[in-house]
């Protein structure tokens, strides 16, 4: 990350935001970190990353580990305290935090208030956890942006993730941004609701049961023709690459920034 910040230090932008990139692409999937400051670029936002930035502490929650999901939580909100340079900066915990994961930014706007609760931070968490965004709901609704002018030449999928729907409630932003991106063939089911069997370590302790939620949901996109699958989040996009990889099926994942900020001068 280090290259990009050094490269973006010579744009100039009359906007900034602070941005939190999910554990699992950092490690897995870096490319789509990069993207997503492409992204932002793209439509003059300044994107603020603090490398120290680690885990949100997600998984943890989910595994019960109430303890080390507070110790992350605490360390990334005491992140966004830092203040820019030169001081007429708006301090960073005044500026949106865009997250390109659905369950990453919806388990820290909704379930860091709760950890913080009893702590001597309410207040300050509760502004700060109000201005977190997933980057499609940003894009559309606070950005007003519906066009990207990206090109994407392929018939793309688009899963709608668990957390999306039922935590995040993220609406049709993601599809409305692919369906306006050039030479993007859009292919949605509305009625493939299951999950992919990913959250949390469900596919570990159950992986004939998860094996069987993401054939369903493979199954179902091969039928429709797609050539790629997309979300907005990468742990679901990881777990149906690990079926079709396994399977030998003919099918991509890509993760949405990826396909948001590709032009025809990137070769797909």
């Amino acid at each position: 990350m280090q290259v990009f910040k050094e490269k973006m230090a010579d744009n100039n932008f009359t906007e900034k935001v602070n941005v939190y990139i999910p554990c699992c692409m950092d490690m897995f999937n870096p490319g789509s970190a990069f993207s997503l400051m492409e992204l932002l670029k793209n439509i003059g936002v300044e994107p603020n990353y603090i490398d120290t930035q680690t885990c949100c502490g997600r998984r943890f929650f989910l595994e019960g580990d109430l303890n080390s999901a507070y110790l992350l939580g605490k360390k990334l909100w005491e992140e966004m305290q830092v203040r820019d340079i030169p001081t007429a900066v708006p301090h960073i915990t005044d500026l949106p935090l865009i997250v390109p994961t659905a369950a990453c930014a919806s388990y820290i706007k909704y379930h860091y208030p709760v950890i913080f609760k009893n702590t001597a931070m309410p207040l300050e968490m509760k502004k700060f956890t109000s201005n977190v965004y997933e980057v499609c709901d940003y894009i559309v609704n606070v950005k007003k942006i519906t066009t990207l002018n990206n090109y994407f030449n392929h018939r793309v999928f688009y899963f709608k993730s668990c957390a999306a729907r039922n935590n995040y409630h993220l609406g049709d932003e993601p599809e409305t941004l692919l369906r306006n991106t050039k030479g993007l063939e859009l292919l949605t089911d509305d009625d493939l609701t299951c999950c992919c069997g990913a959250n949390g370590n469900f596919a570990n302790m159950n992986p004939e049961v998860s094996d069987e939620m993401v054939k369903k949901v493979v199954d179902r996109i091969y039928a429709m023709g797609a050539q790629y699958v997309t979300s907005t989040d990468l742990h679901c996009l990881q777990q149906i690459d690990a079926f079709i990889q396994a399977n030998g099926i003919g099918l991509e994942v890509m993760h949405i920034v990826d396909i948001l900020s590709a032009t025809k001068e990137k070769i797909i």
